[in-house]
């Protein structure tokens, strides 16, 4: 479903002028170390739009004192959406980087990522990895591990993001026109707004791949979010599974089922496209922690087999990862008299026992190898024992 030639950026494909926009709200104490990183780069953009969505702070006297270097535009609040999409109708590159306040930009970022979409001019968009970083005793950032995002090509891509978002935003250089072909930013999402955009990206163009890191991701201990919607540090992985579920579902009635398929289709055409395309969502529901919805694609899946025909081995090893993926065990145990309803609703169908043990299977990766306490993979193991002997009424 990529975007195929004539492409929106032909006649400006020898251009590669970067805006930088950089949604803000009080993080004066971070947005110093940001600009300066953003001006101390290699290969300059032509400008660093400042959109500040509200700021309480000193931010305004703080992103003064760089003078002209920096664009500053100040509105009423209203989320980070809305900012980078008022952002988006006032730049002038045909490049963009959006760029989080609190993360720092490596120096070589633009000149790494530019010369990846030279080499792939067809390309909608550049990714690249990033390396994790946390405050040092001076509040400076301090450089850390790094998350290497794996480059797949283009079908491949767009399957692993609607499973999980494994880069950033921030890592990426998206051309002007891909962005206003995807659409805007959603503003019903108050986190997880750039995660539906990179799979609305990855859906219709091409990606380049550079594998420098572009920059640090902070992590630190401060308030996310708009103001009326402040999540504290310690909230934030139940507000990304909140809003991932809500980019899951959403997803799902996008898109066609052929489109969960490698490579994808626009129209399922036979039985031996519809269970793997069936399996393929039922994958990206489990992730996303829509568990109703993962057992509904399941009993789907298997309304496909002929009488007295079983799973394959792939087929069996997509259910047991699907328990592992992603928010599918918190949404699991948030709700377990329900997953333990689902599981009896398959005893129903054949081969009820061979997706059972599958299940099964999948509670025991996860209590032999996903991190947790003694006591959190106790429980795991022991759903995954009750599961395989079938103890649950």
């Amino acid at each position: 479903m990529t975007h195929t030639l004539p492409l929106p950026w032909d006649d400006l494909k020898d251009r590669y002028d970067v805006s930088i926009i950089v949604p803000t709200y009080n993080r004066a104490h971070y947005i110093e170390e940001c600009l300066d990183s953003l001006l101390n780069q290699t290969r300059a953009a032509i400008e660093i739009i400042v959109i500040d969505d509200g700021s309480e702070d000193d931010t305004a006297e703080r992103v003064s004192r760089y003078g002209k270097h920096i664009r500053y535009i100040q509105k009423a609040n209203g989320g980070k959406p809305a900012a980078v999409n008022l952002a988006l109708t006032l730049v002038q590159g045909n490049l963009v980087w959006l760029f989080d306040d609190d993360d720092v930009a490596l120096p070589n970022a633009i000149e790494h990522r530019v010369a990846a979409l030279k080499n792939k001019p067809d390309a909608g968009f550049v990714y690249s990895p990033y390396s994790w970083g946390s405050d040092g005793a001076d509040k400076r950032i301090v450089r850390g591990c790094l998350n290497n995002a794996q480059f797949f090509e283009e079908d491949r891509l767009f399957a692993e993001l609607l499973k999980g978002c494994f880069f950033s935003l921030n890592s990426a250089l998206v051309r002007v026109e891909a962005y206003h072909l995807a659409g805007e930013f959603d503003v019903s999402l108050i986190a997880s707004e750039d995660y539906d955009m990179l799979i609305r990206l990855a859906r219709i163009f091409k990606a380049a791949y550079s594998p420098e890191p572009s920059f640090l991701a902070r992590k630190h201990i401060g308030d996310r979010g708009a103001k009326g919607h402040r999540t504290p540090w310690y909230a934030r992985a139940k507000t990304f599974q909140k809003y991932d579920r809500q980019v899951g579902l959403k997803f799902r009635n996008a898109l066609a089922l052929g489109e969960y398929l490698v490579p994808n289709h626009t129209a399922i055409v036979s039985i031996e496209q519809m269970r793997p395309a069936l399996l393929a969502r039922m994958a990206v529901m489990a992730g996303k922690g829509c568990i109703a919805e993962m057992f509904e694609d399941l009993q789907a899946a298997l309304a496909t087999l002929e009488q007295g025909q079983l799973l394959n081995a792939n087929e069996t090893s997509q259910i047991s990862s699907a328990i592992c993926i992603g928010y599918a065990y918190a949404a699991i145990e948030a709700n377990f008299p329900a997953f333990k309803r689902h599981v009896a609703e398959l005893r129903k169908v054949d081969p009820a026992k061979q997706v059972e043990q599958a299940i099964a299977k999948g509670f025991f990766r996860l209590a032999k190898s996903y991190p947790g306490s003694v006591n959190e993979r106790a429980r795991k193991l022991f759903i995954s024992i009750n599961i395989w002997i079938r103890l649950y009424d």
